[in-house]
């Protein structure tokens, strides 16, 4: 089996989120942050499937790739990274959504 990964970096001034379906996980980078997704595959053509939207990007596996993970350096993160406060309660522009501490 191979792997495959995709660098994603927030070169913005507000949280981005990376969604990866189909488990619906979210992670969240702040301006600056620099994460990698990875998911194995079985054929050395296939590549993930993005999809940009207001809050970020959504990333899917398509037919012979597994599940995708995400990493920031050798740390796999998990579900829910630095996501902010209220998110999923409503909707909040992402500018007012930055953690306390950026």
């Amino acid at each position: 089996m191979m792997e495959r990964r995709q660098t994603v970096d927030n070169r913005g001034d507000k949280l981005l989120m990376i969604f990866t379906e189909p488990e619906a996980q979210d992670f969240w980078l702040t301006p600056g942050d620099e994460f990698e997704i990875r998911a194995l595959i079985t054929d050395p053509k296939v590549n993930f499937e993005i999809a940009f939207h207001e809050e970020g990007i959504s990333a899917y596996p398509p037919h012979k790739m597994g599940y995708i993970t995400v990493w920031c350096g050798n740390e796999e993160l998990h579900c829910g990274h630095q996501r902010p406060a209220g998110w999923g309660e409503g909707r909040r522009p992402l500018a007012d959504a930055l953690p306390p501490d950026h």
